[in-house]
């Protein structure tokens, strides 16, 4: 019968100065803990961003029903004056 094993050695590089490669165990039982830890933050930060992405969604939808635009909007809607008949003929005088 094969010997059962519960960790394993996996040699790592260290950067640092100076560069060095160290042998670190690793506990089954730690990896798969590590596991289900590291998922369950990453799924409680994708829920936090889409509720900020909802709620940013939201506001604009508001604006977009009030007809708020954006100042880059407003500068590129802004017609550029044209010269009057009076500013022409006293500046082709």
């Amino acid at each position: 019968m094969e010997e059962q094993k519960f960790e394993i050695e996996i040699e790592k590089v260290i950067e640092a100065i100076p560069e060095r490669v160290e042998t670190i165990k690793y506990e089954r039982d730690f990896i798969e803990n590590q596991i289900v830890m590291i998922t369950a933050q990453r799924d409680e930060m994708i829920a936090l961003k889409e509720s900020e992405l909802k709620e940013c969604q939201d506001i604009l939808t508001k604006m977009d029903e009030q007809n708020v635009i954006s100042k880059e909007q407003f500068a590129q809607s802004v017609v550029e004056v044209k010269p009057t008949e009076e500013t022409q003929s006293t500046s082709g005088a």
